[in-house]
């Protein structure tokens, strides 16, 4: 987590801390990043909305494109009925209700800096036994107000269709997307904002057994309007097509999961300023391998080699002469390895090594280094624990770029959690975080306690930013 206190583009979020970008947020199934200026997609997800989330590594890119090379973070805010409602340092409400078939999931965040709202809903129509028709969407927005010359207000909003047919040998799927975001910020009175809109089709098969293969095919179509004038910058709009055919195969064994995939991308850029339009475009590959060994039940390795690319913002494209109407873009191989042990019992203990080249608009090397340790200390008492150090050497040779690039970083943890099933449980967090580059330590902490049945009393304090924050209140589930 690159944390900053500067209200654009905001905290980023990277797999291993590997390339000077933001990953990929999938978020409700939805693709979700600025192609005008990349401001921090984190902005509209209020605090304890996403009901689950996780994290998958650069090796996936060749099944999205732009922006996973530094990996793929998904969240999804459904996951049955459920409620918060803290107070204090911060105002949390979230409320979901449904079923299988449908569901609506509210929420609302806000404390002295900022503010944050969304609402999300899906519905699934079964057509067959084997065929389904789904619908979702929803709307989010965010506003910071907490530095007096500084405001930053932001939206988003998404809807999708998609299809499925899952029959005995062959599971068939279509999709579409369309989704629309902005933000209007200020600095010293002067304002600069964007908007951007986005329109995607997919559709793809994939076999069924222990070899299976797959196969993608997906044209997103980008629009966006970025404006600084107030700063005597250009006016700035442009289109961005990609095209994407991926193929690939996997096979599981008794102590193996092999996957080798290949994406192949037509892109194109259309836009300027002044009334012009200077097109650029390109084709890409990106092949992946991914190796995954356990020999036994206590030893298990995961070995990854995968290309991926960036592609520029609409500002980074065509805001600065050095650069102006070239397609220029970052090419990464990234080669990776973790290896873990466990001894079925209380122990488990992981190291991983990770190398990325990176050529193009940003040049150099970013190596990443770690070891976690998760071991039950008693039968209610848990350590996790872990490490990482990134060296980041990369520098763009031309323009300017949106990230810090060439800061070596190293990040610790300690968590310490007493849980005794529906009774009390407590959490303390060492966490030695970065803040705009310099390291951040902290110690968080929260507890929580039954009222009565799926009803649970719940108090936490958080420093954010070297600003502690202390919430009460209560969870249902």
């Amino acid at each position: 987590l690159r944390q900053t206190t500067a209200t654009v583009p905001g905290s980023q979020l990277a797999d291993r801390g590997l390339l000077p970008s933001n990953a990929l947020l999938i978020d409700a199934g939805v693709p979700d990043y600025d192609f005008s200026f990349g401001l921090t997609p984190y902005v509209n997800v209020p605090a304890a909305y996403e009901y689950s989330g996780s994290v998958a590594s650069p090796a996936d890119a060749f099944l999205y494109g732009d922006r996973a090379g530094s990996g793929i973070v998904t969240l999804e805010p459904f996951g049955g009925d459920s409620a918060v409602a803290t107070g204090g340092g911060d105002t949390i409400l979230r409320l979901e209700s449904g079923s299988a078939s449908t569901g609506v999931v509210a929420g609302t965040y806000s404390n002295d800096t900022e503010s944050r709202q969304r609402a999300d809903a899906r519905w699934t129509v079964p057509l067959s036994d084997a065929q389904t028709l789904s619908f979702s969407g929803g709307s989010a927005q965010d506003r910071a107000y907490g530095d007096p010359t500084s405001t930053l207000a932001e939206n988003f909003s998404f809807a999708t269709a998609a299809f499925d047919d899952a029959q005995p040998s062959v599971d068939l799927h279509a999709a579409f997307v369309a989704d629309r975001g902005g933000y209007l910020a200020t600095s010293g009175g002067l304002p600069v904002g964007d908007v951007w809109s986005d329109a995607q089709y997919s559709a793809g098969l994939r076999t069924q057994g222990p070899v299976f293969g797959f196969l993608d095919l997906a044209s997103r179509l980008s629009t966006g309007i970025y404006d600084a004038s107030a700063y005597l910058q250009p006016r700035i709009a442009g289109t961005l097509d990609q095209n994407r055919i991926d193929a690939g195969v996997e096979a599981s064994g008794k102590n193996y999961d092999v996957g080798a995939g290949v994406g192949f991308f037509g892109l194109g850029f259309t836009g300027g300023w002044g009334g012009g339009s200077t097109p650029a475009d390109g084709h890409l590959a990106t092949p992946s391998l991914s190796v995954k060994l356990f020999p036994n039940s206590k030893w298990s390795a995961d070995l990854e080699a995968s290309g991926s690319f960036t592609l520029p913002t609409l500002w980074e494209e065509y805001a600065f002469s050095d650069n102006y109407g070239a397609f220029v873009y970052n090419r990464n191989a990234l080669y990776s390895a973790n290896v873990s042990y466990t001894d079925d019992s209380r122990l488990r203990v992981s190291v991983e090594s990770a190398s990325q080249r990176v050529r193009g608009y940003t040049d150099g090397l970013v190596t990443s280094s770690g070891a976690s340790l998760a071991w039950q200390i008693a039968p209610a008492i848990s350590l996790r624990a872990w490490t990482m150090y990134v060296a980041d050497t990369t520098a763009p040779p031309i323009g300017p770029t949106l990230y810090p690039t060439g800061t070596p970083s190293n990040v610790n943890a300690l968590w310490l959690t007493y849980d005794n099933g529906p009774g009390l449980r407590i959490d303390a967090i060492y966490r030695r975080d970065l803040l705009d580059r310099e390291p951040f330590e902290h110690v968080d902490a929260s507890v929580s306690g039954p009222v009565a049945n799926h009803l649970r009393w719940y108090a936490g304090v958080e420093d954010r930013q070297r600003t502690t924050y202390l919430d009460v209140g209560f969870r249902f589930r």
